[in-house]
């Protein structure tokens, strides 16, 4: 039965990747560095072909066309400028003599919206691929409405053969709204990573009343700390009123593997978070979900994309609030200028090898930050929940 999964999961991805090789497009469209007023739309073409990109508003409005710039290894960067605050454009590229379908995204300036965030898709082979767990993943998050943007916590792939499998199994997600990207320690070096995403390893952009801060955790392998650190102080000044941090490592984790969680960017970090009021920072690496709140900061482990489920800790660090193992899903946060309130959404239980969909509507707990008179919801109307996955 497991040779028979793994050789359907190998069509699939097989057939899903001829048609887009047929079409001269192997990855993408993907929308990157989105602001209000511009974007980048990524993708990778056979050979060195390039192309452009066609774009207009939903509401009407002028056809206007970019073409592309090319990178090593057939990805292709369009930028777009001069667009609306808070206008949604569909788009489509050509490549060579081909033509995507239509495609969209949403620029930022709304003062509300919904993004999601979610990481670790990397598959595991031979035992599984990304199509037979992430894309349970990604299929559910598919289904949400008006995603503005959403931000993958990293290992996007486990090793450079993954990329085509990413692309095709995310594919859906990605073409309609805006990738925020993390780098992971499985996704390459520091050039590779700007080269797929278009983006440096740490950056950071408003989106209404939310700002928001990607850092890099690789220190082992690339990043440079000091010259990181003192950046993060300066951009953490912001006056927008929401504030969150996403970078790959968890500074606190009750993964068995690395007791407490990574040390090394708790202490190099933390305080820098909570004297700056941010309202959450969100990481992956460890492949469960956790929740931690400590000195006003909520820290949430999100690495449950499709990588291989990780079994926690009996012991827990400081400030320990939830966990969930053996289970897919992803965060859904709606933003406002009062809160941020997020929905831990589980998508698949795994026991051992065996797969198990959640319904639709499951809701493992809801959070508002700031806390106001309630944070935390055990149970909400309308919502499915299933206590006995709580820890």
């Amino acid at each position: 039965m497991k040779r028979y999964c793994n050789l359907l999961a190998t069509v699939t991805v097989a057939l899903l990747l001829i048609q887009t090789v047929s079409a001269g497009i192997v990855w993408g469209p993907y929308v990157t560095s989105t602001a209000s007023d511009s974007a980048v739309v990524s993708w990778k073409a056979t050979g060195e072909t390039g192309g452009w990109v066609e774009y207009t508003p939903v509401e009407g409005g002028e056809t206007r066309r970019v073409p592309s710039s090319g990178t090593e290894k057939g990805i292709q960067h369009a930028h777009l400028s001069e667009l609306s605050p808070a206008t949604t454009y569909h788009y489509r590229v050509v490549s060579g003599n081909e033509t995507t379908g239509d495609c969209r995204f949403r620029t930022f300036g709304d003062p509300e919206f919904t993004c999601i965030i979610y990481g670790d898709t990397r598959g595991q082979k031979p035992l599984f691929t990304q199509t037979e767990r992430h894309r349970l993943v990604a299929e559910r998050i598919a289904e949400e409405e008006e995603i503005l943007f959403l931000i993958h916590t990293g290992d996007f792939v486990c090793d450079d053969s993954e990329w085509d499998e990413f692309f095709a199994v995310a594919g859906p997600v990605l073409r309609n709204t805006t990738l925020v990207p993390v780098a992971g320690n499985h996704d390459g070096t520091a050039e590779e990573f700007t080269r797929i995403f278009a983006l440096p390893p740490y950056y950071s952009f408003d989106a209404g009343s939310l700002h928001v801060t990607v850092l890099d955790s690789n220190d082992r392998a690339w990043a440079d700390m000091p010259t990181q650190t003192a950046w993060l102080k300066e951009d953490l000044r912001s006056p927008l009123p929401r504030k969150i941090v996403a970078f790959h490592h968890p500074p606190f984790s009750a993964d068995r593997s690395h007791p407490g969680g990574d040390l090394a960017i708790r202490g190099e970090w933390a305080d820098i978070f909570s004297e700056n009021g941010v309202d959450a920072v969100f990481s992956a690496h460890t492949h469960a979900y956790e929740r931690y709140s400590v000195n006003g900061t909520d820290y949430f482990v999100i690495g449950c994309g499709g990588a291989p489920l990780y079994p926690l800790a009996d012991e827990k660090p400081q400030g320990y609030r939830m966990g969930c193992e053996g289970t897919l899903g992803y965060l859904r946060a709606r933003v406002s200028p009062e809160s941020i309130i997020m929905d831990m959404i589980p998508v698949a239980r795994v026991i051992e090898d065996e797969v198990k969909l959640y319904p639709r509507g499951t809701v493992i707990e809801t959070v508002r930050l700031p806390p106001g008179w309630w944070s935390v919801f055990p149970s909400v109307a309308g919502v499915t929940r299933l206590p006995e996955l709580w820890r």
